[in-house]
């Protein structure tokens, strides 16, 4: 991977293995949009970022120009997702998902924002999803200008924290407003610390996302994969459920512990990037 400066863009090219339109519709972020231009736009953490790919390179506008180290961890631009498919295909099962969704890479999210967009997500289509969090961020998000247009930046733990029940409701995000809140104040307290999570081990930052209210096994391994970097963590939900059912179980319904616990020995480290391959192939393909 090899990065130049053209104008008001950052240009990175060589880059294998990579399909932004895969990525930003692949449910694992929930803020991406497609503008006008022809760009993806989202907000993450303090800053704007603008993006749009032709062939093995992708041009990158943001407003923060001296932050190339943060766009690249964010897009995981170092990592070599080449190798990562040609191991994955070692397993005849997975070619269908994977020659489907190659180049689907997992963002490296902010752990809050995630963590709350998560506990959103439970029991909800990506459609009302977005529509929640999107109201939520022009409630009680921060703006940013750029480029002659306002943006919001994700409304921080203090905020959330000192919202009553009735106000986040405006959102519409029905029952899961008082988890929102509630797990805001235990993150704001400091009871939890997400940013401390990544230093742990898998099972022991799964353990203390789980002290957070609107929390469980699916989300908080949704929170491990797309934010904290555990690539051995597997969520499972209807379509991951579907899809391994089809692939390794003769279609033959399956408990999500037995799901998890396959998923573990057969693809270890590999288990979150096939998660994603899965799980974009099973929401379009089955």
């Amino acid at each position: 991977m090899e990065f130049k400066i053209l104008g008001d863009e950052i240009l990175f090219e060589n880059i294998r293995a990579f399909n932004l339109e895969f990525m930003v519709n692949s449910g694992q972020a929930f803020r991406w949009k497609k503008e006008e231009d022809g760009y993806y736009v989202t907000v993450t953490e303090d800053y704007v970022i603008k993006a749009r790919q032709r062939g093995d390179r992708l041009f990158v506008k943001t407003s923060h120009r001296d932050r190339l180290p943060f766009i690249v961890q964010f897009f995981d631009l170092n990592r070599d997702y080449e190798s990562i498919e040609k191991k994955v295909a070692e397993d005849p099962a997975l070619i269908p998902a994977l020659s489907f969704s190659s180049g689907n890479r997992i963002f490296k999210q902010d752990p809050w924002e995630c963590t709350i967009s998560y506990i959103v997500s439970q029991n909800n289509s990506i459609h009302n999803i977005i529509r929640v969090i999107e109201r939520m961020c022009k409630r009680y998000g921060e703006p940013i200008r750029f480029e002659g247009r306002t943006y919001y930046k994700f409304p921080s733990p203090q905020r959330l924290a000192g919202l009553t029940e009735e106000e986040l409701m405006e959102c519409r995000g029905g029952y899961r407003c008082s988890y929102i809140i509630e797990s805001a104040r235990k993150i704001a307290a400091g009871e939890v610390d997400l940013y401390d999570l990544r230093e742990k081990s898998t099972d022991e930052a799964r353990q203390e996302l789980l002290k957070l209210v609107g929390v469980g096994n699916k989300v908080a391994d949704c929170i491990l994969l797309f934010s904290l970097q555990k690539y051995d963590a597997f969520p499972v939900d209807v379509w991951i459920k579907r899809a391994m059912e089809k692939l390794y179980f003769k279609g033959q319904e399956q408990s999500i512990k037995t799901i998890q616990e396959f998923a573990r020995k057969r693809f270890n480290e590999l288990a979150g990037f096939v998660n994603q391959y899965l799980f974009f192939w099973a929401r379009n393909c089955l």
